[in-house]
């Protein structure tokens, strides 16, 4: 009878057990995702754009409460300057705006803008990098 325990006890331990090799392939985290494709970011950065209000004060092709995306596009190919690095509060702007609008946006810059992702900025970067491409489809 104590052999038939043993035994049985012997199972329901070594069924208990873990197998390293399973726990490591676990561990060892999620693959990278693959860089999108410039299609992709377009259509990600179209959606930020309007799920973070950028579209309240910047229309597309014409003057709102900022200046439009092409006109702020075009200063910013012109001086080959980093629109991400605006975004993320670590230039000024170059674009000619009042204190009013400059302060509206580093309100935003400083709010919800530093929760974004680099990958969610480049997309919202190559969105605005190629409106006036879109608009004329």
């Amino acid at each position: 009878m104590r052999l038939f325990i043993f035994f049985i006890t012997t199972i329901i331990l070594s069924s208990c057990s873990t197998d390293k090799s399973t726990i490591n392939s676990t561990n060892e985290g999620v693959p990278e995702m693959a860089e999108l494709s410039q299609d992709s970011k377009i259509f990600l950065g179209n959606r930020l754009f309007s799920e973070k209000t950028c579209i309240t004060c910047h229309a597309i092709d014409s003057k709102k409460i900022g200046p439009s995306v092409v006109d702020i596009m075009h200063v910013y190919k012109k001086n080959n300057a980093d629109i991400v690095a605006f975004l993320k509060g670590n230039s000024k702007p170059i674009v000619d705006t009042t204190a009013s609008q400059v302060a509206i946006m580093q309100a935003n810059i400083d709010g919800f803008l530093k929760e974004i992702t680099d990958v969610e900025l480049d997309a919202l970067s190559t969105y605005m990098l190629h409106i006036d491409e879109l608009k004329n489809r």
